[in-house]
């Protein structure tokens, strides 16, 4: 199994009572969180690399859903799962801005920041 790098985007969230929350919007439901801005990040690398091993682990019982949900989001202009682009990132923040709405947190004063990661993947030769 061949090994090459992937930077993923992910979104940093400076929260209210300290600390951060990170999200990376190529996993749908990949978010982490750290005291510090370099603990979350490395805490998000980590959700990552799960994520991945997950699928991994999974894809044979996976791929029919994960294939049937793409046709389906293809055909409805949306992006394709575990794919990174600006509508995905932007999707993201919208979600994390609305979530503090709902939670009837102020927008002002909210600090979040995208940042590049690298992490090895394994790839099926």
């Amino acid at each position: 199994m061949a090994v090459t790098k992937r930077k993923f985007t992910v979104i940093l969230e400076l929260e209210e009572d300290g600390g951060f929350s990170v999200y990376c919007p190529a996993l749908p439901g990949c978010v982490s969180q750290g005291d510090t801005r370099q603990s979350a990040i490395d805490s998000i690398k980590e959700a990552i690399r799960l994520y991945q091993e997950t699928l991994q682990e999974r894809k044979a019982e996976m791929a029919p859903r994960l294939v049937k949900e793409a046709f389906k989001r293809s055909n409805e202009g949306a992006p394709h799962l575990y794919e990174e682009s600006p509508e995905v990132i932007a999707e993201e923040i919208r979600h994390i801005l609305g979530g503090r709405q709902e939670d009837g947190l102020p927008f002002g004063g909210v600090s979040t920041e995208t940042v590049e990661v690298e992490l090895p993947v394994h790839v099926s030769a």
